[in-house]
């Protein structure tokens, strides 16, 4: 096993056991490998990416945003390059409408609760039940899974990662050669 592998075990074990010791303590080593990539993200990556999944869920509603004040508080919960690129999405490349309610945003100071809580509904429709998605539920309180089907869970929650792609590849690219040296 790669110290790679035992730092992402410990540091899903951790987040587990910080948020429900009792139904984490029914881990065992092979179920803090099956557990998705995103439980192992460090704490403000994890609310970031949680608040990036809900607003893929209302991507549709937040296209819609006229109000500044909104859209600014969005731009601070999922980052200027994401929101861009989920703002420049068809509708037609976003869950069909009415399909599943997106939670009413109506002030700047929701923005970031709502959004996150609608994402960490939607990870936890990802999981099949059992042991870690108890205890992974009980992270996420107060969510609760989203009655989606697992399958649009994950695709959702790939279409987050996908939006992040880019502004993840910008960034890595920026840091491969200082600024204003020759390519």
């Amino acid at each position: 096993m790669t110290s790679t592998m035992r730092l992402r075990r410990a540091a899903v074990a951790e987040r587990l056991l910080s948020a429900s010791p009792q139904a984490a303590a029914v881990l065992d080593w092979d179920a803090l490998d099956r557990v998705p990539a995103w439980l192992a993200l460090a704490d403000a990556a994890f609310a970031t990416f949680q608040c990036r999944v809900g607003a893929v869920l209302c991507s549709r509603v937040l296209r819609l945003w006229i109000d500044r004040r909104r859209l600014a508080a969005a731009q601070a919960a999922l980052g200027a390059p994401f929101l861009c690129a989920l703002l420049a999405e068809r509708d037609s490349d976003s869950i069909p409408l009415g399909l599943f309610a997106c939670p009413e945003i109506d002030s700047p100071l929701r923005v970031e609760p709502m959004l996150r809580l609608a994402g960490a509904s939607v990870l936890l429709a990802t999981l099949p039940d059992g042991v870690p998605r108890d205890a992974i539920g009980a992270l996420l309180a107060p969510a609760t899974a989203s009655c989606m089907a697992p399958e649009l869970a994950l695709a959702l929650v790939a279409r987050a990662e996908s939006l992040d792609a880019p502004a993840s590849a910008q960034a890595a690219s920026r840091g491969a050669a200082p600024e204003g040296a020759a390519s």
